[in-house]
């Protein structure tokens, strides 16, 4: 079992003739309040909707210790209270895809201490992004030098709120994410800061320095969605 901090990103169908979204998120949210005072090494309980499909819903979470401080978080009691009422309401049509991924070390940033108002938000964009590379060297290098234009979005974009990521646990059945694929989180206060992000020179300038240092990438998922101000970012 790995202690190493990772993330899950879980994305559901709500079903709508059973429950609407908000009828879905006041359900799950029990779950959030207890996560949030209840366990210290969950770092992220956030739910997000899909903005290609309104009945879809990401749950974002973190955990300080990986599969440790997952199993803690399972064992809830709450967290079978919600099953069980999700279950017997058939609240959810399905689940549409999930994976787990290991921090990649020093990487980014997964929160704004300075803007913690923004911890619990409604209307963020959360971008999921995953990257697939043809060996190890070219993701290592593709890490690095995305990790100093980090540094430089830390410094100069304050609505850039999380740019991390981490390396897919295992292959995925649901979603085109195998083992050790870079799955990349961004989020950012509203979509025009996304785009103001996208369009930075600093940005786009790392398209050509990608091609100088011979990196070879694939982009294999991507989806973005929308927080509710239901859980929370990070603590």
């Amino acid at each position: 079992m790995s202690n190493q901090p990772q993330s899950t990103v879980v994305e559901f169908q709500i079903r709508p003739e059973s429950n609407s979204m908000k009828e879905w998120l006041s359900e799950w949210n029990k779950r959030a309040i207890d996560a949030r005072d209840g366990e210290p090494e969950t770092l992220a309980y956030a739910a997000a909707v899909n903005v290609e499909d309104e009945n879809g819903v990401l749950i974002f979470e973190r955990y300080a210790q990986g599969e440790s401080s997952l199993k803690i978080h399972s064992e809830r009691p709450a967290h079978k209270a919600l099953m069980d009422a999700m279950a017997e309401r058939n609240m959810t049509k399905r689940m549409v895809y999930a994976s787990s991924f290991a921090d990649a070390s020093n990487y980014g940033w997964w929160s704004r201490p300075e803007r913690g108002d923004l911890a619990i938000s409604d209307g963020a964009i959360l971008v999921v992004l995953g990257m697939r590379f043809s060996d190890e060297a070219n993701r290592e290098k593709f890490v690095e030098l995305t990790n100093g234009h980090a540094e430089y979005c830390l410094a100069n974009e304050p609505d850039t709120l999380i740019y991390s990521g981490g390396f897919a646990n295992s292959d995925n059945d649901r979603a085109d994410i195998k083992e050790g694929d870079l799955l990349f989180v961004m989020a950012c206060t509203d979509m025009a800061a996304v785009d103001k992000h996208s369009n930075d020179p600093q940005h786009i300038a790392l398209g050509p320095k990608f091609l100088e240092a011979g990196v070879s990438s694939e982009r294999t998922f991507m989806k973005t969605y929308r927080t509710t101000g239901y859980g929370f970012l990070w603590r």
